[in-house]
């Protein structure tokens, strides 16, 4: 998902705000699980005040002065958006490496340790936060996405791979 900066900004004003990650992800939750709710908070046609209402009935404590400011300057509809800079820049700050692997067949744990294991050797960090997405144009194999790299180990790039060198010759 590509991210705005407004929602980078806030992802990070989040982290700095030194909210507990537990308020972070209890209040995600609630988002995810209430259409209604973010319908709510993201309307033009309710007011700031019948926001902050519902704020202060429904989230943790911690967050509701950030959720007011968001819905104050109309941008509820970024909620994932915002989550997710949270989540990326909590890992930089913390040496986590985000990656994001496509597949066909998903890899078992023992194939997840050993992604893990090359990606902290390779950009020497502590861990890796590897986001798993099915994708069954690979034909077979993966792809694995770090920050601008690309580690294409699928059916679907090999068989491109090869036809680029027989049109070469």
């Amino acid at each position: 998902m590509q991210m705005t900066q407004t929602s980078i900004n806030y992802g990070r004003i989040l982290y700095e705000l030194s909210v507990s990650p537990e308020a972070v992800s209890k209040t995600q939750e609630i988002l995810e699980k209430s259409p209604r709710l973010c319908t709510a908070l993201e309307s033009p046609l309710v007011s700031l005040q019948e926001k902050e209402s519902l704020i202060a009935r429904i989230f943790p404590k911690e967050m509701k002065s950030f959720l007011i400011v968001v819905c104050k300057y109309g941008h509820a509809p970024l909620w994932q958006e915002i989550f997710q800079a949270y989540q990326e820049y909590k890992n930089q700050q913390q040496k986590i490496l985000n990656a994001v692997l496509y597949y066909v067949a998903k890899p078992t744990e023992q194939q997840q340790q050993g992604i893990r294991k090359f990606l902290c050797g390779r950009y020497r960090t502590q861990d890796a936060a590897i986001e798993m997405i099915e994708d069954k144009s690979l034909v077979g194999g993966f792809i694995l996405r770090v920050n601008d790299q690309e580690y294409d180990y699928s059916l679907k790039g090999r068989i491109n791979a090869l036809q680029q060198k027989l049109i070469w010759r």
